[in-house]
């Protein structure tokens, strides 16, 4: 009698293509929660930066109104003096800067919104002929670093 004898490696390549195949589909799918974790690190932390900028530029926007009523009150009490007396009613604000020295006066403040970046907002005063387009115009704002960044990255490599 004849023994039949049967590939070994018919039986064997059937198995290391399942293994493969499954060691490929473990490996994407880690992939794939690996980067969907990491997509919704990133969309938490840019929703928090939107509400953050919202909330600044919602107290900006505030400072905003404050400032108006200042220049409304100054052109309305001494629309003849109306620099000078601006200049004082904004002088009140503590965080507000102002350059009225300039041909085009300005006034510049800041609202931090988180530790790394601040809202800057600038308005040009309008001249007093120009005040039926109102008291001011916003010439930026914008999101600026809250610190000042230091160039210095020299190394001292000659010592001696």
């Amino acid at each position: 009698m004849k023994k039949t004898t049967h590939p070994i490696t018919n039986i064997g390549s059937v198995s290391l293509l399942m293994i493969f195949i499954v060691l490929c589909l473990v490996v994407f799918s880690a992939l794939s929660l690996s980067g969907t974790l990491s997509e919704y690190r990133y969309s938490q932390k840019i929703a928090r930066h939107n509400a953050d900028y919202y909330l600044a530029s919602g107290s900006a926007s505030e400072t905003l109104k404050q400032i108006d009523e200042a220049l409304d009150a100054a052109y309305t009490a001494h629309p003849d003096d109306y620099r000078e007396t601006a200049e004082a009613e904004l002088a009140r604000f503590g965080s507000v800067e102002t350059d009225p020295d300039s041909r085009m006066p300005s006034v510049t403040y800041e609202v931090p919104i988180d530790d790394a970046q601040s809202l800057r907002v600038t308005l040009t005063l309008n001249t007093p002929a120009e005040m039926q387009n109102g008291y001011y115009r916003i010439t930026s704002w914008q999101e600026v670093p809250a610190s000042r960044w230091d160039g210095d990255d020299s190394l001292n490599l000659m010592t001696f």
